[in-house]
């Protein structure tokens, strides 16, 4: 199978620029999983490289170099890659399965993965190159296996690229892949992933792997896993403890796959750095080997990890700063806690699962939510016919009264789904106790109420803040909430100690421009 690549020196320039950004990334964390003694020569070039072809569907192609071991008579590469129109996606594991060379516009994300064939080169390299559209990737290699979707064969991880942590104990659910990401180009527009991007070691806080005491785990007995992510500046003896972030894996994976193959790390640092999200600390929890189910689940929670992170790290003790949220079977524990255990938490969020049918006691639980809630899917998940049973329990609870915010994304049940709903949930739902739309890291003026209607006439070159920024006489956004730290003209000009006129008539440019520079310094 061929595809067109640039020259030798092209693909080691992008392979250089993108994956240094990769092991940067790598370099930052608490907890570095080495990589097996026998890596290759480093000349053979082993590891993902970034091929921008200049030609459709996507412009960019990723060429995978594999060094199998002595005896290995095929190789093939196994990949979250498959794509389908909508409408064909009928069933789980349905759809076009059209490989990515295949891709085409309007296409979602669908199970189930497929395998491709490598060729063996003269220097005993394993090679393909695989058009891709934009997004965060998973791979492994299986070795003489004749099934096109790996059936009974043993995946195998890129020792070029490994995971920054591997499953913490043996016998830890979840396969150990590699990860790998390729920007949109924009002469060949595929998906805005953006916000997945790798993160440079020195913006990237730390990730670690923690092992705390745990009275009621089975599997490891008496302790039990999570990982943690602070960002990047974290102050352990900051004055304003951080919020907190849980998040659950979904059934088959532990507690590294929300970082290893949902890098929330890196697509809530990027929401940081841009001033979309809180400065948050994340905990990824691992559901498996606590016995009772849900309800056990919500024990270590409550028992254990919570109160682990609280004397551990400088987060707060108040529910308002703790957001949860779960898909898959961790979607059916955010259930149990958003119905259940909202004292626990004041952000809920279930995805890909649909709560069963609400009690009116839990209804009456769910409109005290002190926060937000919010329910997502992929609008062709068919497994067990979530897309289509959650936005059917969405409409009974908003008319029951419940308030809530859905959101959904296009694809099946997988990852290219919850990435997304992540980046939703951490810049549109949490961690904004006025719901000005800025992030409470960044919102100097608490409690802003919107619109800010002056008294008088909007004179010309003065303002007024709406929920979609500050406006001028013609309603034309002149400056976003976001630049003015999340104040409105009322809440400058008493904080800035301005004239009664600007009450009556807006806040003059120059003013709000004096205040931007002060609260953006």
């Amino acid at each position: 199978m061929t595809y067109l690549t640039e020259t030798q020196h092209r693909r080691r320039w992008l392979r250089t620029s993108l994956l240094a950004v990769l092991a940067a990334g790598a370099l930052a964390v608490g907890t570095i999983a080495a990589a097996p003694a026998a890596m290759g020569d480093e000349q053979l070039d082993l590891g993902p490289t970034l091929v921008e072809t200049g030609t459709g569907p996507s412009g960019y192609a990723m060429t995978f170099r594999y060094q199998a071991p002595a005896g290995v008579e095929q190789v093939h590469i196994y990949g979250d890659w498959t794509y389908s129109v909508p409408e064909n996606v009928t069933c789980d594991g349905c759809g076009d399965g059209r490989p990515p060379w295949e891709w085409q516009p309007g296409d979602v994300a669908a199970t189930q993965w497929r395998t491709i064939p490598m060729e063996l080169g003269d220097d005993g390299v394993w090679e393909v190159t695989v058009p891709l559209p934009a997004g965060t990737f998973r791979y492994a290699f299986t070795h003489d296996c004749t099934s096109a979707v790996a059936t009974g064969c043993t995946l195998n991880y890129d020792p070029a690229n490994p995971w920054e942590i591997f499953p913490q104990y043996p016998g830890a659910p979840g396969a150990v892949r590699s990860t790998t990401w390729v920007p949109e180009n924009p002469d060949f527009p595929t998906y805005d992933t953006d916000y997945q991007r790798p993160v440079a070691a020195a913006d990237l806080g730390t990730l670690e792997s923690v092992r705390y005491p745990s009275p009621l785990s089975t599997n490891p007995v008496g302790v039990h896993d999570m990982v943690v992510y602070t960002p990047a500046g974290y102050d352990p003896d900051r004055e304003q403890p951080y919020p907190t972030l849980y998040l659950s894996h979904g059934g088959g994976d532990h507690s590294t796959a929300w970082t290893m193959q949902g890098v929330a790390h890196y697509i809530v640092q990027n929401a940081i750095d841009e001033r979309a999200a809180s400065e948050m600390v994340i905990v990824s929890t691992d559901f498996n080997g606590l016995p009772g189910g849900n309800t056990g689940y919500v024990n270590e929670l409550r028992n254990n990890v919570i109160p682990y992170m609280e004397q551990h790290y400088n987060v707060s003790a108040a529910a308002i700063d703790r957001a949860f949220a779960g898909f898959s079977a961790g979607g059916s524990r955010a259930s149990t806690i958003l119905y259940d255990h909202t004292d626990l938490f004041g952000y809920h969020a279930v995805w890909s699962a649909a709560p069963p049918a609400p009690s009116a006691e839990q209804i009456e639980r769910m409109k005290n939510v002190e926060g937000e809630i919010m329910i997502g899917t992929g609008l062709q998940d068919r497994l067990g016919n979530i897309a289509v049973n959650q936005l059917a329990r969405i409409e009974q609870l908003k008319a029951a009264g419940v308030a809530l915010t859905d959101h959904h994304v296009p694809g099946g049940h997988t990852w290219h789904v919850w990435r997304p709903l992540l980046d939703f949930y951490i810049r549109d739902v949490i961690f904004d106790e006025d719901d000005d739309g800025v992030a409470d890291s960044f919102d100097v003026c608490a409690a802003t109420a919107l619109p800010d209607v002056p008294t008088g006439d909007l004179r010309p070159n003065h303002y007024a803040a709406t929920a979609d920024g500050f406006v001028d006489a013609a309603g034309d956004v002149g400056y976003s909430l976001l630049e003015a730290g999340g104040c409105s003209g009322s809440q400058i000009i008493e904080a800035a100690g301005l004239g009664q006129g600007h009450v009556k008539h807006g806040i003059a440019r120059g003013e709000l421009e004096n205040w931007i520079a002060s609260v953006t310094d």
